[in-house]
């Protein structure tokens, strides 16, 4: 009686050990199918809201030898009404172990979301401005009217006083020139295509650091030029708004050649480096 008592808790203890196996395959399963191409059309995916742990965390993970494109992918199907919610006491070797797990679950729903997160934050090496000479808030797709109604796709930094072709503007990430001179709404503007495949745009410059060509190589911290006011109207507009650097951040995706991000938290991001 005595070892059917115990061959019985042990098929029990069997029992249990497969139902967490099967709930921890089915969740594991259920968080992989979160990823996939289509994700990167969402609203949630393009405001990139970090809750302020969530930022912390993320910088302590890439100085563990992570990228913020894996975290961030990794991160994503955690992600509660678009906001990132960095899961507690998770640390690099977390992150690691569920990377491995999602990929193996989902390899190409996986690398189709990392891609999109690698073109807007692995290649960040630096502030666009000198630290302590901007403030900006989170504008993301706030009214603008200007040219007709539409959404701010960007944020702006206003420097701490008003006064163009004072504060350099530098490259947040090495890069090739893609666009470069007056455009009506962004005045003198350079657009910069990163190695990881995202374009970043730097508007309403008073003028250029150096005689800038479509092509042209670009390094991070390079000075791109000085913050100014120029744009809505023709050639050499300004003074229509206050001095400024309008930051916008640009991806491919399957839906668009240029789809719009919120640089805002990339910006938060980029002071902690």
């Amino acid at each position: 009686m005595r070892k059917r008592g115990l061959s019985w808790i042990c098929f029990l203890f069997f029992l249990v050990g497969v139902s967490v196996w099967f709930s921890a395959l089915l969740y594991q399963r259920e968080t992989a199918a979160a990823l996939r191409a289509q994700v990167t059309e969402s609203d949630s995916f393009r405001q990139m809201k970090l809750s302020e742990y969530s930022l912390c965390q993320l910088s302590n993970a890439v100085d563990e030898g992570l990228t913020p494109g894996e975290v961030l992918t990794t991160l994503y199907p955690f992600c509660r009404k678009g906001t990132f919610s960095w899961p507690k006491q998770w640390d690099g070797k977390a992150l690691s172990s569920w990377r491995s797990a999602l990929l193996k679950e989902n390899r190409s729903g996986y690398q189709a979301v990392w891609s999109a997160y690698a073109a807007i934050w692995d290649d960040i090496e630096c502030f666009p401005v000198a630290a302590g000479t901007v403030s900006y808030e989170n504008t993301w797709m706030f009214e603008r009217t200007y040219g007709g109604l539409r959404g701010h796709e960007g944020t702006d930094l206003m420097p701490a006083e008003n006064l163009a072709g004072v504060y350099p503007v530098v490259s947040m990430t090495d890069g090739v020139v893609e666009k470069v001179g007056w455009l009506e709404q962004g005045g003198y503007r350079i657009g910069i295509r990163s190695p990881s495949g995202g374009y970043f745009y730097y508007a309403h410059l008073d003028s250029y650091a150096r005689e800038f060509a479509v092509g042209d190589s670009v390094y991070a911290g390079e000075r791109l030029g000085l913050m100014g006011d120029t744009g809505y109207g023709e050639e050499g507009t300004r003074g229509m708004f206050d001095v400024h650097l309008h930051l916008g951040i640009y991806i491919r995706t399957e839906q668009s050649q240029e789809q719009s991000v919120n640089p805002y938290w990339v910006l938060r991001y980029a002071e902690l480096m």
